[in-house]
């Protein structure tokens, strides 16, 4: 209620002539009709006598002071000045294609990748290294083939018989019951039987597998197997020229070309390569081979497992700066400028990249968005552009 209606309204209540506060403080009937109020009806309803008798009398002394004060109080709501405009920045829409992000798990591939094979039929012998990194010319494993491991055996038995009758001879020769002739047949005999075992187990030592490079380190085979002549027995993958091969499916992978930059992840080490070749062929598994170039200081191993980040371009789709969303709860929305107001407009956010938002919503190209104070902004907030 306005403040002249307010005072007219209270006056008639407590029988106080309407005309006679319009006089008191300068109010005209034409003031009282625009607050809504007509003075000559309000004072031709008189009230019922059992009215009269339930109000309150006020003497003529209070009434000045209750319509004040009454007037006072409702004054601020009715003279409030409106709301300051909301100064913000501005950006405008642009119509560019949307980034879209592939990231693909993928394995690093080097050409120092070799199989050790078995050299001769026989058995795998341990002790089997760690898998892992290993050096250049370390023992793999021993591949004994069945007849030396029983010629190796026979020698050893015939070398343990040899010293142990050259042990009893001597004993006998101290007592005179060995002539030193047959001590020195004994001697002879342990030294047979050790160039004999030396020669077999120079032979064994040929037939080991080495390590030709450092690289990382797989078994095939357990310690103990007996295998064939050429049968893999572990891989070594080494560190000459390493690059990553990525599986990806062929829909994903139009767009991308080579020399096009890729963002790899891998135990704490973040770096980039480039695309060096796209595959043509997806079979047996449905999938193309992306060959990505490596940086020369990289630490990465052959048979790593590392994340690749690449990105194609999109649809088209409207683009504002990342600061003009607003986050709204669950939902995002971009407040346009028009006419000096802010008007919400919802929107789904496709893509980001480089401080930029691509979005789905009743945007269009050269429309005006606010930036910077967004977030002070509620649907027709006043606003100012600041320059």
């Amino acid at each position: 209620m306005q403040p002249i209606a307010l005072v007219c309204r209270i006056a008639h209540l407590t029988h106080i002539p309407t005309r006679r506060v319009m006089a008191q403080y300068g109010l005209t009937a034409r003031a009282a009709r625009f607050a809504g109020v007509s003075p000559p009806p309000m004072d031709a309803v008189a009230p019922s006598p059992a009215r009269r008798r339930r109000a309150p009398r006020l003497g003529p002394s209070a009434w000045p002071g209750v319509l004040i004060a009454l007037a006072a109080l409702a004054a601020p709501a009715a003279l409030a000045a409106p709301p300051a405009p909301v100064a913000v920045g501005a950006a405008q829409v642009t119509l560019t294609a949307a980034p879209h992000v592939l990231r693909v798990l993928a394995e690093v591939d080097s050409l120092g990748k070799t199989t050790l094979a078995a050299p001769v039929t026989g058995e795998i012998a341990g002790p089997f290294l760690t898998e892992g990194e290993v050096a250049a010319g370390a023992v793999v494993a021993r591949n004994i083939p069945a007849t030396l491991r029983g010629g190796l055996a026979a020698a050893r038995a015939d070398l343990a018989f040899a010293r142990a009758t050259l042990a009893r001879t001597t004993r006998l020769a101290a007592q005179h019951l060995r002539t030193q002739l047959a001590v020195e047949q004994a001697r002879q005999a342990v030294a047979q039987a050790q160039a004999r075992l030396a020669g077999l187990e120079r032979e064994a030592a040929q037939q080991v597998l080495r390590a030709p490079f450092a690289g990382t380190l797989h078994y095939l085979v357990a310690p103990g197997t007996v295998v064939f002549q050429g049968t893999p027995v572990a891989t070594l993958s080494g560190r000459a020229t390493p690059w990553i091969d990525a599986r990806i499916p062929p829909d994903q992978a139009r767009g991308l070309h080579p020399d096009q930059r890729a963002t790899i992840a891998a135990h704490g080490w973040h770096g980039t390569g480039r695309i060096a070749a796209i595959g043509s062929d997806a079979r047996p598994l449905g999938l193309l081979r992306v060959r990505i170039r490596l940086p020369a200081d990289n630490p990465l191993i052959p048979g790593e497992w590392v994340w690749v980040r690449l990105v194609r371009p999109g649809p088209p789709a409207p683009s504002v700066p990342q600061a003009a969303v607003v986050m709204r709860g669950a939902s995002a929305v971009v407040f346009a400028l028009a006419a000096g107001r802010a008007h919400a407009v919802p929107v789904r956010v496709l893509a980001e990249a480089g401080g930029r938002v691509w979005l789905r919503g009743a945007l269009h190209p050269g429309q005006t968005v606010a930036v910077a104070g967004a977030t002070r902004l509620a649907e027709a907030t006043r606003v100012v552009v600041a320059r």
